[in-house]
């Protein structure tokens, strides 16, 4: 059986893409599939890189924290996609 787990690249690059326009932790918890500590892992490494930014937005009167590609971010997602199709 051949081993098919994902690179720290290729994590990254799911939480990024997913993360474009904003989203949940939740969200990128479930559509990412990665385990409550890998999330623990991920988010605080982008987001004191400045390649994630935390936003509190306010529905229904409810604070909701989203997670966000700064320019950098956006940058830094065209790279990691140059660099793993470049490695095939």
């Amino acid at each position: 059986m051949v081993n098919v787990r994902r690179s720290e690249f290729e994590i990254i690059r799911e939480i990024l893409t997913l993360s474009r326009h904003g989203t949940k932790r939740t969200e990128i918890l479930y559509q990412c599939n990665l385990s409550y500590t890998q999330l623990q892992k991920y988010l605080p490494f982008l987001i004191e890189r400045d390649i994630m930014e935390e936003q509190h937005v306010k529905n229904n009167g409810n604070s909701t924290k989203i997670y966000k590609l700064t320019q950098k971010g956006n940058l830094f997602l065209e790279d990691i996609g140059k660099a793993l199709s470049h490695l095939g």
